[in-house]
Parts: structure tokens; C-alpha cells; sequence
């Protein structure tokens, strides 16, 4: 750690194999570091849950332990100078740099580090606040027996921590080096007030216990999937419904201008004429007889041609959305929503160095991240897929009959019939015929065997089974959104990771990149694809 952090290399470092590696060397970055998403009694919590020496049956079960876990984190931020109720409900972006530091060293002391190493910890904190940090390093020096490696430019400061300065007067007034107040001048003058205890607080103004939500996996997993869903369902159903809306009316457009009638009868004339000259001997076709003709072939084509157009236009919405673009329209918006509000937290995490602060808590910081992010990506992305497609498919039903084509019932059960295809397996095609378990005869293990085939009912190959299976509608429908959420979520992991030096200025550029990319890839795949259901037969 403190070669991949300080440039530090320690030659020769002997440790008690009875003291947990998690238990060793801490660190207190330069940079104040916590995790921003958990307020400052999680941050605790989190550390106290991976402490080797600490229980995590301790931690989460019952309601007794968790008020010894609530004990257990108050008494670790008063020990830096914290009030449990007043401050542990804040999040890290509401303390002030030597509140930050306080709880971070906290979250250090949940492991029982035996050796804490301290990078310019006085730096940036005004005079009163970097002595007021100095002196609980001090008391947690002596009392507790931790080890500091100390590394400042200040060495008043340092003096105390040292344990050089002399005590505290009783009337609580102390300067840096132990010097009284009226030897110095005013600014520096550090005043020690006695804190009211959360038992001498007025009634009127208890605090509730600061919260430890987002500590866990399942948390962080359903406070995911909440932001993907509902933050996009929005801009998905109006995307589908304006991509739906504007397919619907091209189609049904184009489809009612489609007039081949005259042609038709064109080619009757020129076919069937000379067939009635052969028949009747006559050079010259009545044109009663012409007439009746162009009537029978002119019935025969109302008949046919609007049921015809009416299907060929259900067809076309459902392959087209569920097959080809309902997918790919989420996923491309998704790149952006999902995986661009992916790569920006962990890029964050990365340029705060939130992730080194995991590491030396003993979390993986993809397991923290991107294991729950994944897991509510890839349960979103098919509801909103289907939820989209679903809006667009209905749309349909109401636009085609404003332009003569079909009826909406009838649009809705040809919909059903292009998505919900039987399946060409044998063993599908057997429990049919069987009407389930009536086997007619045959064993129940022949029936369950025959059942079980799933070999095409027009080839052996297992290529074609395959293909037939993950090519149906349904399962291509869920396999291509699967896929593509996958790949904008891996995307968004490898772009905000690369740089292990990221800096707040790269955080913009990890974003961009991950959505670009990840768009890119997604639309190869799609290309892909659309080879494989090609290849249907």
C-alpha cells in the first residue's frame, strides 16, 4: 500500500503472523477521503464490518447488535472529537476539513491499525482545527498504542502529536506549543469549550440515529435499480412513442397509397383476352364478357388486398421493434443514462481516491461498484426494452385505422402471433401433440424423454437448435438487451478504471469516452446480430 500510494518501499518489515494483514498499516490521505455516498456513521460502519477481528453476525443481526454496533460507532467518533448524533448523519460533503479528517481517521481506528500512516494531514486545515486534530492523535497515541508515521511540514503541530507540548492549562485555554494565551498573539489562540452531551440536549432537539443505508450490497443494488428504471422509464416510453408514432404512420402511409388494381386488371386483359378469342373463335371479345371480369378480378382483390396489407403491416411493426430496433434504441440511450452516470461515479471515486480508501478498508472496489450497478442494469434494461417496445406495438393499433388499414383487434392478434411463433423443437412439438402429460399410451418417461428433445423437427444439428431457440422473438428480444447493457456496463467499468492517477479535470473525458465507446460497440453487436437471425431458417 504504501508503495502504490507514497512511493514508499519498505526493505525488510517483519509482522506477528497473529495480527491480521487488514489490521497493520493504515492510511490517512493527504486528500480527505470518504466514501460520499454513505453518511459518516456508515463510512464507520463499513469499516468496522470488514475489520478481520469483527463479526459480521455481530454487525447485522438482531436488534441488540445493532445497537452495540451503534455503541461501537459512537464511541470510535468520539474518540477523534465526532458527535455520534450531530455528525454521524452527515455526509462528507457537509464537514469541514477537520471534521473530514476526524472521521477519517476514525474509520481507521474501526480496524484496529496498528501502525496509521498520516500524508500532510495539518495541510489545509486552519491553525484551530489542525490542533485540535493533532491533539486526538496524540490521546490515541498514548492510550491506544498506535504507531503514527507522521509526515508534515509543520512541526509545532507535530510537537503535539509528539506529545511535546505542554498540557492544557485548567481554565482550557492552550496554544500550540503550550504556551498561554496572552503570550501570542490572538489568531493563535485555540479555545476548548466543554460539548454538551447528548443527555443534557433539550428534549425538543434529539437527533435520530444517523442512518447505515447503502453499506450493503443489497442497498446500493436497490437504490441502482430504482435510478436506472425509474430516472429512464421517462425518456424511454417517449422515445418509443415518437419512434413508434412516426414508423406507424410511414407505414400505414405508404401501405395505403399501394394501389395495384389497374395493374392487375392490365395483366387480366392482356392474358385472358386471348384465352376467350381460343375459347369462343371470335376475333372481338365482347365487352360484356371484359366487363364481368374486371368486376370478379376487382372483388377477388378488395378482398384480399386489405387483410393482406393489414397483416403484412402488423408483421413488419413486430419484427421491427421487437427484433431490430426496440433493443437498440434502449441500449443507445441507456450508453448515455446508464452507463455515462456509471462511469462518472466511479471516475469520481477514482480522481477522489474513494477506491484506494476501499482498498485499505479490505473492499474491492469492483465488488463495492460495479457488482450491484451491474445487477440492477441487467434486471432494468429488459423491463424498460419491453416496457418501450410494448408502448410502441400499441401505438400502432390506433394509427393504422386512421389510414384504412386493418382494425385494431385484429392488429393486436396478428402482433401476438408474429411474436409468440411455436417453437420448431421436437420436444415442443411432442408435448403439443400430446396435450402435456396425456401421453396416449406411451411411458412417463418416454413422454418426459420426448419432451426433453431439443433437436430441431427439421434437422439433427445442434447449430440449428440453437440458432432456432435463441433466434425466436422472446428469447432474441431478451438475449440482445442483456448483451448490450452488458457491454455498456463493462464499457463504463474499463474507461473510469484505466487511470489509476485520474484527476477531477479527466473525470468529463471518462464519460464521453465510456458513452462513445459504448455506443460503438453496441451497434457492431447489433450488426451481429442481425447475421445470426439471418441465419433462421
Amino acid at each position: 500500500m504504501l508503495r502504490n500510494t507514497l512511493g514508499i518501499d519498505i526493505e525488510l518489515c517483519q509482522w506477528d503472523d497473529r495480527i491480521p494483514e487488514r489490521e497493520r498499516v493504515g492510511m490517512l490521505f493527504q486528500q480527505t477521503t470518504l466514501l460520499d455516498s454513505l453518511t459518516v456513521a456508515g463510512n464507520v460502519c463499513v469499516a468496522l464490518e470488514n475489520c478481520p477481528t469483527t463479526s459480521k453476525d455481530d454487525i447485522n443481526n438482531g436488534a441488540k447488535n445493532l445497537q452495540q454496533t451503534r455503541a461501537t460507532i459512537k464511541r470510535l467518533l468520539e474518540t477523534v472529537g465526532l458527535d455520534y448524533l450531530r455528525d454521524g448523519h452527515k455526509r462528507p460533503s457537509q464537514l469541514s476539513g477537520g471534521m473530514a479528517r476526524r472521521a477519517s481517521l476514525a474509520l481507521q481506528l474501526a480496524q484496529h491499525k496498528h501502525v496509521i500512516v498520516l500524508d500532510e494531514p495539518f495541510a489545509g486545515l486552519d491553525f484551530a482545527t489542525a490542533v485540535g486534530v493533532a491533539k486526538e492523535l496524540e490521546r490515541i497515541r498514548r492510550e491506544r498504542g498506535t504507531a503514527l508515521l507522521l509526515i508534515s511540514h509543520e512541526p509545532e503541530i507535530v510537537d503535539i502529536v509528539m506529545g511535546n507540548a505542554v498540557d492544557a492549562k485548567k481554565d482550557g485555554n492552550t496554544t500550540a506549543t503550550g504556551k498561554s494565551s496572552s503570550s501570542l498573539g490572538s489568531d493563535s489562540v485555540v479555545t476548548l469549550q466543554r460539548r454538551q452531551t447528548d443527555d443534557e440536549k433539550p428534549a425538543s432537539h434529539k437527533l435520530q440515529h444517523p442512518s447505515f443505508f447503502g453499506k450493503d450490497a443489497s442497498h446500493r443494488f436497490v437504490t441502482k435499480l430504482l435510478d436506472y428504471f425509474l430516472y429512464s422509464l421517462p425518456l424511454i416510453l417517449l422515445t418509443f412513442l415518437a419512434s413508434g408514432l412516426a414508423i406507424a404512420m410511414l407505414s400505414s402511409d405508404i401501405l395505403r397509397r399501394v394501389d395495384v388494381t389497374d395493374t392487375v386488371l392490365t395483366v387480366v386483359q392482356r392474358e385472358v383476352k386471348p384465352l376467350i378469342q381460343m375459347f369462343t373463335g371470335d376475333e372481338d371479345v365482347s365487352p360484356m364478357y371484359t366487363m364481368m371480369i374486371n368486376m370478379k378480378v376487382k372483388g377477388m382483390l378488395n378482398t384480399t388486398i386489405p387483410p393482406a396489407k393489414a397483416k403484412l403491416y402488423a408483421m413488419g411493426m413486430a419484427k421491427l421493434f421487437v427484433l431490430e430496433i426496440g433493443p437498440l434504441i434502449t441500449a443507445l440511450l441507456l450508453s448515455g443514462r446508464v452507463g455515462g452516470s456509471y462511469a462518472g461515479e466511479v471516475a469520481t471515486m477514482q480522481s477522489t481516491a474513494q477506491n484506494k480508501l476501499l482498498l485499505t478498508l479490505g473492499v474491492s472496489p469492483i465488488a463495492w461498484t460495479f457488482v450491484p450497478s451491474l445487477f440492477a442494469s441487467l434486471i432494468a434494461s429488459p423491463l424498460l426494452t419491453m416496457a418501450g417496445t410494448a408502448l410502441a406495438l400499441e401505438i400502432g393499433s390506433y394509427v393504422a385505422p386512421k389510414y384504412g388499414i386493418g382494425d385494431a383487434q385484429g392488429y393486436r392478434r396478428e402482433v401476438w402471433d408474429s411474436i409468440f411463433v411455436p417453437l420448431r423443437l421436437r420436444g415442443v412439438t411432442s408435448w403439443s401433440e400430446n396435450e402435456g402429460w396425456e401421453h396416449g399410451g406411451k411411458s412417463l418417461l418416454e413422454c418426459i424423454y420426448s419432451s426433453l428433445d431439443l433437436r430441431c423437427t427439421f434437422s439433427d444439428a445442434f447449430a440449428d437448435a440453437v440458432i432456432e431457440i435463441t433466434t425466436h422473438p422472446v428469447f432474441f428480444h431478451l438475449i440482445k438487451s442483456l448483451t448490450f447493457i452488458t457491454i455498456i456496463m463493462a464499457v463504463s467499468e474499463v474507461s473510469a478504471r484505466r487511470k489509476t492517477e485520474l484527476t477531477p479535470r479527466g473525470v468529463p473525458k471518462v464519460i464521453t469516452t465510456s458513452v462513445v465507446a459504448g455506443s460503438l460497440i453496441v451497434i457492431f453487436a447489433d450488426w451481429a446480430f442481425s447475421q445470426l437471425l439471418l441465419m433462421r431458417h
